[in-house]
């Protein structure tokens, strides 16, 4: 009580010392809904003097410190815009992209924050390569494109339950050509091989042939690509084989038609 009495008679009637003092008080001891309120009117007294680049660092800290990572990365980086000769500039730019990394959503809501995050933090490994946050950076790349990939294939999944057998294929492809190292790609090839073999096979009869002739080819683009005792390789030569197997039977019923 002692101490919400002394923290309501300094907001409200304290020298600026005053409150300069407990606010950094309060930061110290991780008050930061208290301490920023303190800080937040100090802003204002000392705007355009040299104690306001302290008093702003702080106050961005706070909002790190509180998980409001927007507003924090919005007042990271602005510092970094208003005191761009501050000894802090490295450090501000890091926090900027490490809310941007905290804020990116999960992998199976909207990616437009996480694009952006990816963005951000390699802009600031090209600006500073040697930085001691780079570790740290490489590390929030390698989370935020696994993110990135495993909504590639998750969303060419759910084409293939839904039955969009072409869709599926599309996104398929797609996940392997925007994420070359994507770690399930003998996976994702394999589906591909499964996803044409099902088109085919629910294809109105004037489609059959080419969709099956595209399987053929989906199978060959398989084995350019692995080696015999991959996972799924005897589940694509099953495939291959089915297609060849329906692709005969469709063309003996056309000829005796």
């Amino acid at each position: 009580m002692a101490s919400c009495s002394e923290y309501s008679r300094v907001i409200k009637n304290g020298s600026n010392d005053e409150k300069y003092a407990l606010a950094l008080t309060l930061y110290e001891k991780k008050d930061y809904v208290r301490s920023v309120a303190l800080l937040e009117d100090l802003l204002a007294v000392y705007r355009g003097k040299e104690k306001s680049e302290e008093i702003y660092l702080k106050y961005a800290y706070c909002y790190y410190g509180l998980g409001q990572y927007e507003l924090a990365a919005f007042h990271f980086k602005n510092f970094t815009e208003n005191y761009y000769n501050s000894k802090y500039m490295e450090e501000c730019s890091y926090r900027y992209v490490s809310c941007l990394y905290m804020n990116a959503l999960p992998y199976y809501l909207e990616q437009t924050n996480t694009t952006k995050a990816i963005s951000e933090i390699q802009l600031f490994l090209n600006q500073y390569p040697e930085s001691q946050y780079k570790d740290f950076c490489n590390s929030h790349l390698d989370e935020l494109r696994k993110s990135l990939k495993t909504k590639a294939f998750e969303g060419a999944m759910l084409y293939f339950k839904l039955e969009d057998y072409l869709a599926s294929i599309v996104t398929f492809k797609n996940a392997i050509k925007d994420f070359p190292d994507i770690d399930n790609k003998e996976e994702i090839e394999f589906m591909i091989v499964k996803a044409s073999y099902l088109y085919a096979k629910n294809s109105v009869d004037e489609k059959k042939e080419e969709r099956y002739e595209a399987v053929f080819t989906e199978y060959k683009e398989y084995l350019r690509n692995n080696k015999a005792g991959s996972v799924h390789f005897e589940d694509v030569a099953n495939y291959n084989e089915k297609a060849k197997t329906e692709l005969a039977k469709h063309k003996k019923l056309n000829k005796i038609q």
